[in-house]
């Protein structure tokens, strides 16, 4: 019986460290699209300064590095995370010290996205609701109904072509680890 316990207390102890969440961020994204008239087009999302926070002030920055590769660049975690995107491109890279990384798409419907705009009608604005985004809105080329009404919504004009949005995601980088050396070792060895 007390082989038993003690290799509970054992197993218990390993998939406590299994199970470290750690958490994937990136310090900002911005997001462009390029809309055509029927409400189709073309967008990009950017991930700057991709990063590990830590878990329990523990780096566990390869494990989300792993997942950064196994999950998003290689799997599809991005495209189940948003289904209206039909995904063209995924990559990492550096640029300017830190790991950024993109992803291009094709969206059938502008409202299958995320945004509101009346079915058939190039005459409303366009209306974008951050209300459960997990992030915080930093510019835009709309306008940022939120700023004195508290209420987290963006609107572009009616017939607008190219939308931009810069959100920040991780503000707090103190307890945070770059993924930079890990993606330049990875690189190497691809």
């Amino acid at each position: 019986m007390k082989k038993i316990n003690f290799l509970k207390r054992i197993f218990a102890f390993l998939l406590t460290g299994l199970l470290l969440t750690g958490c994937l961020a990136t310090e900002y994204k911005e997001y462009r699209f390029n809309l055509n008239s029927d409400g189709t087009g073309m967008g990009t999302v950017t991930f700057y300064n991709l990063i590990s926070v830590e878990d329990d002030e523990q780096d566990v920055s390869f494990k989300d590095f792993g997942e950064l590769v196994s999950d998003y660049v290689e799997g599809t975690r991005f495209e189940d995370d948003n289904p209206g995107f039909m995904i063209t491109s995924k990559e990492i890279y550096e640029e300017n010290g830190l790991l950024v990384g993109k992803v291009k798409f094709t969206f059938e419907d502008i409202r299958s996205i995320g945004f509101y705009k009346p079915k058939n009608c190039n005459c409303s604005p366009l209306l974008y609701y951050m209300g459960d985004f997990g992030e915080t809105y930093s510019e835009s080329n709309g306008n940022y109904l939120g700023a004195e009404d508290e209420f987290p919504m963006i609107e572009w004009e009616a017939g607008m072509k190219e939308i931009y949005l810069k959100t920040i995601v991780q503000e707090d980088l103190e307890s945070t680890h770059s993924l930079l050396s890990l993606y330049k070792t990875w690189k190497e060895t691809k």
